[in-house]
């Protein structure tokens, strides 16, 4: 019995060097290749990490065909070995290690302890990724904690109210005037004279108090935009009027944002100024 165990063994030996020697070979090819047809970046040549891949690549794959189980990836740890002896050592013996080598080393790891490093890499991604998101998740506590004991949310009974605007006695003014609103560019068969294009133009703030519940901001907003808009007319009246109108064709008003934020809302008032005879 132990002369065949010997016979066995030397044999699983042999087909192991063999597997051994066909990676190796395969690295030097590999490496071969990159060095002749100079295959870098920056100057370092990526011979230095595909040849330990590639050599461990393949002694592994044969490995497990031929003997059931991978050998190691030892062919790997020799081609590390000889292009580093070549590249930094027989041509360029200033070099040391840097970025280029450390890559080279984990590459071999990774061929030769597959499961071991990505299961290294995996408890290391995983406790990185729980370390950031408990302080993100720790940040964002703190921020609303500090903007709670900070911004005081009006209740029912203390919202403040918007400011106050008699939409009535905004219209009354407005059609006290004696001037005529037409959005039509139709005035059938009533006589006029064409005075000319008059434009007026209001700014108003565009308010956004984050100290104040949505609703009453929108309110608010709202209401500026009315106030704006009744007082962009009568800017337009003013002006046709001093031009001897008193009426407009083709009135239309438009409604835009300005700022870097949108912090202001521009409206303005355009149309033909008339003289209706």
């Amino acid at each position: 019995m132990k002369p065949r165990k010997e016979n066995i063994d030397l044999k699983h030996s042999s087909k192991a060097v063999f597997c051994i020697s066909v990676g190796t070979a395969v690295g030097l090819v590999v490496y071969g290749i990159f060095l002749f047809f100079k295959i870098a970046i920056f100057g370092w040549n990526l011979g230095l990490i595909f040849a330990p891949l590639s050599a461990g690549y393949v002694e592994t794959v044969i490995s497990r065909r031929i003997l059931g189980k991978s050998s190691g990836a030892i062919s790997a740890f020799i081609l590390f070995i000889y292009t580093t002896f070549y590249s930094f050592i027989l041509k360029n013996p200033t070099l040391g290690i840097n970025l280029i080598t450390a890559g080279s080393i984990l590459v071999i790891l990774q061929s030769a302890f597959p499961t071991l490093v990505n299961y290294l890499i995996m408890v290391i991604l995983g406790a990185i990724a729980s370390n950031i998101k408990w302080t993100i998740g720790n940040a964002r506590k703190r921020i609303n904690t500090a903007v709670k004991d900070n911004v005081k949310w009006e209740t029912a009974d203390e919202e403040v109210a918007p400011p106050y605007f008699d939409e009535a006695e905004s219209n009354r003014k407005l059609n006290s005037q004696g001037f005529y609103f037409i959005t039509s560019t139709d005035m059938h068969d009533r006589p006029y004279k064409n005075i000319g294009i008059c434009q007026s133009q209001v700014i108003i703030e565009n308010e956004d108090d984050i100290s104040v519940k949505r609703e009453i901001v929108e309110e608010k907003r709202l209401v500026g935009i009315k106030k704006g808009k009744d007082e962009c007319l009568l800017k337009l009246i003013n002006i046709i009027k001093e031009n001897g109108g008193n009426g407009i064709l083709d009135l239309e008003i438009e409604y835009g944002l300005i700022g870097m934020k949108g912090d202001n809302i521009h409206i303005i008032a355009t149309g033909m100024a008339i003289n209706i005879k």
